[in-house]
């Protein structure tokens, strides 16, 4: 009796509860969290990884993407100094430009007026062309860019204190680098930063003289009497623009640009432009 009764009752239909977020079966729900939460804690790592393997790359290769990078913008960062076209000299005349601790005696041409300011003397020819004399003791572009260079903390374990004693010596290694030189294969080996560096300097060198002489096409070596640098542009070829940065074994920077009004003719020859070099001396007060 009592047996038919207990049985009745636990077949007794109950009705359905509504079902309840309490209700959830933890167990299983924590398993399943737990295996997402490594998933992605796998894919944040492989993320990780390959996002150091990207930066890491990219950090080895940046002297040569640096170099890549700004032979775009200046391509002449491709040349080297050449021999000038002759080293012939012309008689020059008995006038004479002393400014800014140096002298250099000018060409027998017909001057018609000269200027003279803080950071630039001129000389303007009768043949619409004339000089500029840059006053390398103020703010002149390339010796400021010396300068900030050998002040820079890395210069002397990149270069040397012997290479950095001399501007010479160092604008010509500067001139000498050309960004065929870095090799992404070398990394930031000590010869790919250094030349990395050199060729910013040569940059800088090569955009404060484009505006004379944009369709220069070569760099030439120039050593005349005590002074030797660089030349940039042609005085005997179109458009007949120059500029010269020379240097004595005292690091005293002499820099001179011939140019003219836009279409001018030849200024002067490139003969006349060695002698002027030859005859540069420093002042006595300098």
């Amino acid at each position: 009796m009592w047996g038919a009764a207990w049985i009745r009752c636990y077949h007794r239909r109950v009705q359905s509860q509504p079902l309840k977020w309490w209700h959830v079966r933890w167990r299983p729900a924590g398993r399943a969290m737990r295996r997402a939460a490594i998933l992605v804690a796998k894919i944040a790592v492989v993320l990780f990884v390959l996002d150091a393997i990207v930066y890491g790359a990219f950090y080895l290769i940046a002297p040569w993407q640096h170099a890549q990078g700004l032979a775009k913008v200046e391509p002449r960062l491709c040349l080297v100094p050449v021999d000038i076209p002759t080293k012939a000299q012309a008689p020059l005349s008995n006038a004479s430009i002393d400014r800014y601790g140096f002298k250099i005696q000018l060409p027998n041409r017909e001057i018609s007026k000269t200027h003279e300011f803080d950071s630039i003397t001129t000389a303007s020819f009768r043949n619409g062309g004339g000089l500029m004399v840059h006053n390398t003791s103020s703010e002149e572009v390339v010796g400021l860019l010396i300068s900030a260079f050998k002040e820079n903390k890395r210069a002397e374990s990149l270069f040397g204190r012997e290479l950095l004693r001399s501007d010479f010596k160092l604008m010509q290694a500067a001139m000498s680098a050309t960004p065929e030189q870095v090799k992404w294969w070398h990394f930031r080996s000590l010869q790919n930063q250094r030349t990395e560096a050199l060729l910013m300097l040569k940059f800088g060198a090569l955009v404060a003289c484009r505006q004379p002489f944009e369709s220069s096409s070569a760099i030439y070596a120039i050593s005349f009497g005590e002074f030797r640098g660089y030349q940039c542009g042609n005085p005997d070829a179109p458009p007949y623009d120059a500029h010269i940065d020379v240097f004595d074994d005292a690091s005293r920077h002499f820099a001179m640009t011939i140019s003219g009004i836009r279409g001018h003719g030849q200024v002067i020859t490139q003969e006349e432009l060695n002698a002027m070099v030859a005859s540069i001396r420093p002042s006595p007060e300098n």
